[in-house]
């Protein structure tokens, strides 16, 4: 269960601690949910829109009802990726300027879908954030993409840098993507990268999918030290 926040911003904007995957049904999870479909759209309320509880919240929830309502809210013209519905609302995440996320879920009355792109290669390509802590760079090589991860945790805690308790992770592939999506298992001692879902379960196992302007990634506890994980929705830096 998600069971810490801060506000910030001038929208509400609320951050979440990173959550499990494994939630409740009816819960819209705090980042990328591959297993549901992922599409683009735009804030056209003309008032603010409250992000509206979840089941795990309140069993009467998500619903239309004042007690569902949250703090944290959008306004017109925020751009967010939808990952799945539930009746009439939709799991929406907002990426802010710095890098900040919010997922919760919205009416779908209020949401604009904007229509679907088809990324070529060279949409890929470009350094992308995901946070302080989080960057993966990807550059074309003829047909396929060379991917080079950096992660840390611990990093912005200056009680962890001082006693050098800091955790890192890292990463370096070469994959072809099909379409908005791109997989792969690192290789071990600098071989061939392998299909995503390798029998390899210690190895970095990353998943990617591209609906610009954001990248969602989503990776196994392989990447890294203790808590490092490239799970995240990133946008391109510069």
């Amino acid at each position: 269960m998600l069971s810490r926040f801060l506000t910030i911003g001038l929208l509400g904007l609320v951050v979440l601690a990173p959550a499990a995957w494994a939630e409740p049904a009816g819960t819209c999870q705090d980042g990328p949910d591959f297993t549901q479909p992922a599409h683009l759209a735009t804030v056209i309320a003309p008032e603010r829109v409250p992000f509206v509880k979840s089941t795990w919240q309140d069993k009467a929830c998500p619903s239309a009802q004042a007690a569902c309502r949250e703090a944290a809210y959008l306004v017109a013209g925020n751009r967010v990726l939808v990952n799945g519905t539930l009746r009439d609302f939709a799991c929406a995440t907002y990426r802010g300027a710095k890098g900040a996320t919010r997922s919760g879920w919205i009416p779908q009355a209020a949401l604009k879908t904007e229509p679907p792109t088809n990324p070529g290669l060279a949409d890929w390509v470009g350094t992308w954030t995901s946070g302080p802590e989080q960057t993966i760079t990807i550059v074309a090589k003829g047909d396929s993409l060379v991917l080079v991860g950096e992660a840390t945790y611990g990093a912005q805690d200056p009680e962890r840098v001082r006693r050098g308790g800091v955790n890192i992770g890292q990463f370096q592939a070469t994959a072809q993507p099909t379409g908005a999506n791109l997989g792969f298992t690192e290789a071990a001692d600098g071989g061939p990268t392998q299909p995503y879902g390798h029998s390899d379960d210690s190895a970095c196992q990353v998943r990617l999918r591209l609906v610009p302007p954001f990248l969602q990634a989503q990776s196994n506890a392989g990447c890294g030290g203790m808590n490092v994980t490239f799970t995240g929705l990133y946008g391109r830096k510069g």
